[in-house]
């Protein structure tokens, strides 16, 4: 058969399945956006959304959802769909599972109304129908849609409305539950997500990968909708159910085990998440005893009271006590037992005013409490590679301190404060191993290329599940990403290694939750860390300085991979004096010049090049119009999902 031909008889095949397709999502859709489910349901209604947006997944994945939302057919690229093979090798099977699925629906509804518990709303159709804004309706069920999904929920659904206008007797306008079922709903779900199994058992092992790698993405875009505690409780109680399908439990083959692995890493950023809600909500409202277990909360109000240490039980070096200007330390922390632990300090400065008692201000040491609960909350998702926080201290000097110096020069009182940290002996680091910063390993021998990259996407990788728990770090840079050594030889333990693939996000100074009420701190003026800094958080000129928001921190990661890619400092890559400090605010500029970008390219490859290009372009290039307000639910979900396909993803499928 030649090329043509066997072109032409995929798009017939597609074709065709398409237009069941088209009616497996007008008979989904009729079910998940019926009205006035009760509260105790809304979390079937999310996996039966979730399982919806697989199925998505797999038409996208094939190719299908591009050759129906193509405009022109006769110039559409059917590579994808020729490359997916499906349709020719499975045309028969995918046919099935399609009419399947639809008719499982068709069928759920038809007893559904039979037995009264669904009813018809016969109210009027207009262009503000729910059907016809599709993004609306996901939004209020806390599920992201992209674009090309949306415009095709709108065809589908337009076609559905004609059917109705002229068969007025069935009523399908829109649906409200009167009552429900809740065993018939479960049984739903389980035969429609065997179905979704099924489906993408028939692709091969590199389009089941790119399956699963969209589910997740958006699957993080759920949880970026989802905010108040109740509505991650139903998350976490949906994908608890999803995981104890025994498909996943057993894992017989490679594919399930990932796709419950990503599962379980939802789960638990879902319980972190609410943890970090929890925080601000206890104090405002009752507390739930059932919810909290759950989620595994906790007392988060007593884990907060708890994380203050006294001064005297930390036992600072003697080089690090006469450095007030180191970011971070050793020291010894004596324990409530007796027992001396290894630790490390990361430094906070705070100014008190003359005169005034040598302590933070109140709303300083809140924020304080919260971040050190954060950080020390167990368990935390694998993927967070950040230090667990045993507690913070206040480092100023007191009345009866047995510190030598007059109480009286101000210019003397160190205020700061210590946030205390555990060294991550799971990982087979040694008590005695001192953290080291890339930062100062750009000034060591450049490791590998694949170690680069491994190491761009370790900590791109971070930053999207800190952003996806609704955190801004505000002070990522090359000094705030360490590394533990680990002993090569186990003969030797002078033989020592860096683990590129895992470094550890540290310079939680700054950090805060991303919300609007937010009080937002100024970092302390210093030209070396204004460097990785986005211009518009600088206030240079009379324009006043914007909140702090995700792009931001993203503008910081690219700076690092342009460090990476040319293993120097910014401030050498540029050739800039970085005492001066009125270059500082043409940083973003230079970094994206012509010839600066294909450095990076030349360096690292042109994947590697554009994902750096996108994160110091910031907005647009980050899927942020003109007048888009990342502090709102969608918008920050659809930066999640872009971020991830855009950088996250292709760093980690850049091959060398």
């Amino acid at each position: 058969m030649d090329p043509i031909t066997a072109t032409g008889l995929v798009l017939s095949v597609a074709g065709l399945a398409g237009q069941v397709f088209t009616g497996c999502i007008q008979a989904i859709q009729f079910i998940i956006t019926a009205r006035d489910l009760p509260e105790t349901a809304k979390y079937l209604n999310l996996r039966l959304r979730m399982e919806q947006q697989r199925l998505f997944a797999w038409s996208e994945t094939s190719g299908l959802l591009d050759l129906e939302n193509a405009k022109d057919l006769d110039n559409f690229n059917a590579s994808k769909i020729n490359g997916a093979n499906a349709f020719i090798i499975h045309r028969t099977t995918i046919l099935d599972l399609l009419m399947q699925i639809q008719c499982l629906f068709k069928e759920f509804e038809k007893a559904q109304r039979k037995n009264g518990r669904l009813k018809t709303d016969n109210g009027p159709i207009g262009d503000d129908d729910e059907f016809v804004n599709p993004a609306e309706d996901a939004s209020k069920a806390h599920v992201p849609l992209s674009e090309s999904r949306r415009k095709y929920i709108i065809k589908a659904m337009k076609q559905a409305r004609s059917i109705t206008k002229e068969a007025l007797s069935e009523g399908r306008r829109r649906l409200l539950w009167a009552s429900f079922d809740k065993a018939e709903f479960e049984d739903l779900l389980q035969r429609f997500s065997t179905l979704n199994d099924n489906m993408t058992d028939i692709l091969d092992a590199r389009l089941q990968t790119e399956i699963h790698r969209t589910t997740q993405d958006t699957n993080r875009g759920v949880l970026q909708l989802h905010k108040d505690i109740s509505s991650l409780q139903r998350l976490v109680q949906a994908l608890d159910i999803k995981m104890s399908s025994s498909r996943y439990q057993v894992a017989i083959l490679p594919q399930y085990a990932t796709n419950a692995s990503g599962l379980q890493l939802l789960s638990q950023l879902a319980k972190f998440k609410a943890f970090n809600e929890s925080i601000e909500s206890q104090s405002t409202g009752p507390w739930d005893d059932a919810t909290a277990m759950a989620l595994q909360l906790g007392r988060p109000d007593i884990e907060k009271a708890n994380t203050r240490i006294d001064r005297s039980r930390i036992i600072l070096t003697t080089s690090d006590v006469a450095d007030e200007t180191s970011v971070r330390c050793e020291a010894v922390y004596l324990k409530d037992d007796g027992v001396k632990q290894n630790i490390w300090i990361e430094w906070k400065e705070y100014e008190y005013g003359k005169g005034k008692a040598l302590s933070p201000p109140p709303e300083i040491i809140d924020r304080v409490q919260k971040l050190a609960a954060l950080l020390g909350h167990s368990p935390k998702p694998d993927a967070f590679r950040v230090p667990r926080c045993l507690g913070y201290f206040d480092n100023a000097r007191r009345s009866g301190s047995s510190d030598t110096g007059s109480e009286s020069e101000e210019d003397a009182v160190d205020t700061r404060i210590g946030f205390v940290f555990e060294k991550p002996l799971d990982e087979g680091v040694s008590p005695e191993t001192l953290p080291v910063s890339l930062f100062d390993l750009l000034s060591s021998p450049r490791p590998r290329v694949t170690d680069r990259i491994r190491l761009a996407h370790a900590i791109a990788n971070c930053l999207l599940y800190l952003h996806s728990v609704n955190w801004l770090h505000k002070g990522l840079r090359s000094h705030n990403i360490v590394f533990f050594p680990v002993t090569a030889n186990a003969q030797d333990e002078r033989s020592t290694k860096i683990e590129w693939s895992k470094p550890y996000l540290s310079g939680f100074d700054f950090a805060r939750p991303a919300r609007a009420d937010e009080m937002t701190e100024i970092p302390c003026y210093e030209p070396t860390h204004n460097l990785y800094r986005h211009p518009s958080t600088q206030g240079f000129g009379f324009g006043p300085r914007e909140s702090f928001r995700k792009t931001f921190d993203i503008y910081s990661l690219g700076v690092i991979l342009v460090e990476l890619a040319h293993w120097q400092t910014v401030d050498k890559v540029l050739g800039i004096e970085v005492s001066k400090v009125r270059l500082v605010a043409k940083i973003r500029d230079a970094l994206l010049e012509e010839r600066r970008m294909a450095g990076v390219g030349a360096n690292m490859g042109e994947i590697f090049e554009d994902a750096t290009r996108k994160c110091i372009y910031g907005r647009e290039e980050l899927g942020i119009n003109d007048g888009d307000d990342e502090m709102n639910d969608a918008v920050a979900a659809r930066l999640s999902m872009v971020f991830y396909e855009d950088v996250v993803k292709k760093l980690g499928d850049v091959r060398v």
